[in-house]
């Protein structure tokens, strides 16, 4: 480990252990919100224009949100344990905090560039009033606290001193960031807790992690990223997330997907652990299959390889196949043994000239994915389905219908989305968190995830301790719904947790 890594995990878990602890005694306390107004928004006056991340947390058990929240969250088993725990933490000697002095209706957590290698941190908690006399700075463990206003703040010397700064005045302060501000005015106004991660922040602080907080900086990470603010809401029955992303692209740049109206829905059938549609087919078929990892022996590669090769020896074909596919994608994961089966719809406005262009490119695809030195495989054709088996197991069949191409690693995968007459999206975990309608998106995401988590256990994941800490947690959790818009300079995507 390098010199200094084991100080910054120090410095950082005091930091987020006192934020989050402020944040639980504070959940049960009180402060002064308007109950029907966003929640106080003090704290962004002590934060740099330039933080890296920063997370805040309503706290006033007067406004509704922060209520509502409160009942989602009592209904995960760790709840009690965790909040019981962390308050211990929060009242120790060591920190000369107790949880009776803070009374305020705010928390909030950033973490700072201090001009080093390492990330500084800083935790403010609202104490409700003003300090009386000049309270002296404690050190508390690897950090300091110190009383900056009404609010107590915890962190490095360096970031205790910005925050000074900003509270008389010098420097530029979040709550003056233009996008900033233009960002989380549209963020759900019964939120409990909000945030903001800057382009630097997802650089330097979630991409290079791995786990959730590596997979959260990919999905953030986009061409022209700003920052991105963060909502999390209490819904019926479940809990919303809001990210809306500003973005700076070149005149005339377009997103990474065009708006479209979803419509395949009705190819998944009701059972589907997954379902994922987007616009245009380039590119992004390969990529899908290559993060679900070994679920497909390897489809993704092949995949890569095959429009490579296709380009280089058929250009012609290849550029008639993507104008083709330029519509609405919808990909369906159902259960299969050994691995899932992955189903493909595809919008095509000429039923014709799709079949003709496909059966064209049958012929060099079996040769581009013939394995080195062995035999071309054969296409076959039943009841309308043209397969091809490769060697490691690994199939494709494919059918033309009316109005969509149907592509999938398993036959039965074709004739389950021929007739699945919209299975998927009448059941009720489908409704819960995507409605009925379908409204304009640039994506549109449906996870199962009581049956994900049942497949994963399957496979290993039961052996997994941090998996068995939190395993009761999750399976509160019964599916994932996401929807996604945006324009050339912001993108807004709405992802809800159903929680019965």
């Amino acid at each position: 480990m390098p010199a200094g890594r084991p100080r910054l995990l120090a410095v950082l878990a005091a930091a987020l252990v006192v934020a989050v602890a402020a944040a639980l005694v504070l959940l049960l306390t009180g402060g002064d919100d308007a109950p029907d107004a966003p929640p106080a928004a003090r704290a962004t006056a002590l934060i740099p224009a330039d933080a890296l991340v920063y997370l805040h947390l309503s706290t006033d058990a007067q406004r509704p949100g922060t209520r509502e929240a409160e009942a989602i969250a009592r209904r995960f088993p760790g709840f009690a344990r965790v909040r019981d725990d962390v308050v211990r933490r929060l009242t120790a000697p060591s920190c000369g905090v107790r949880a009776a002095d803070v009374r305020g209706a705010e928390a909030a957590l950033a973490f700072l560039d201090t001009g080093g290698g390492t990330a500084g941190s800083l935790v403010l908690l609202d104490t409700g009033r003003e300090p009386q006399g000049t309270p002296r700075d404690r050190q508390c463990g690897p950090v300091q606290t110190a009383r900056i206003g009404r609010f107590l703040a915890v962190g490095q010397p360096q970031t205790l001193q910005l925050a000074r700064e900003l509270a008389r005045g010098k420097g530029r302060s979040l709550a003056q960031q233009a996008r900033y501000r233009r960002a989380t005015a549209q963020l759900p106004a019964d939120r409990v807790a909000d945030g903001w991660v800057s382009r630097e922040g997802v650089a330097r602080l979630l991409a290079p992690r791995g786990g959730l907080l590596g997979g959260a900086g990919t999905l953030l990470a986009q061409p022209g990223l700003v920052g991105a603010a963060i909502a999390v809401s209490s819904r019926e029955d479940g809990a919303l997330l809001t990210v809306r992303s500003a973005l700076e692209r070149p005149t005339g740049a377009a997103g990474t997907f065009r708006p479209f109206t979803p419509r395949l829905q009705d190819t998944a059938p009701r059972g589907a652990l997954a379902y994922l549609a987007v616009s245009g087919v380039s590119g992004g078929l390969a990529r899908i299959a290559d993060v679900a990892g070994g679920s497909f022996a390897g489809l993704g590669p092949l995949l890569v390889r095959a429009r490579r090769e296709l380009a280089r020896q058929t250009p012609g074909l290849q550029r008639d196949l993507l104008d083709l596919f330029r519509g609405e994608v919808g990909l369906t994961l159902t259960p299969g043994l050994p691995a899932p089966t992955l189903t493909v719809a595809v919008a095509a406005r000429d039923r014709d000239a799709t079949a003709a262009a496909l059966r064209r490119v049958e012929a060099p695809l079996a040769r581009i994915l013939a394995p080195s030195g062995g035999p071309t495989p054969r296409w076959t054709r039943a009841d309308g389905v043209a397969s091809l088996r490769l060697t490691a197991g690994i199939e494709v069949h494919y059918a033309v219908d009316e109005g969509r191409v149907l592509i999938a690693t398993r036959r039965d995968g074709v004739l389950d989305a021929r007739r699945a007459d919209g299975g998927l999206a009448g059941s009720d975990a489908w409704r819960a968190v995507l409605g009925n309608g379908g409204k304009p998106t640039t994506s549109l995401v449906f996870l199962d995830l009581s049956q994900l988590l049942r497949l994963a256990e399957q496979t290993g994941l039961n052996d997994d301790r941090a998996y068995q800490a939190v395993r009761d947690d999750l399976v509160k959790v019964r599916a994932i719904g996401a929807r996604s818009s945006g324009s050339a300079d912001e993108s807004t995507a709405e992802i809800l947790l159903s929680i019965p």
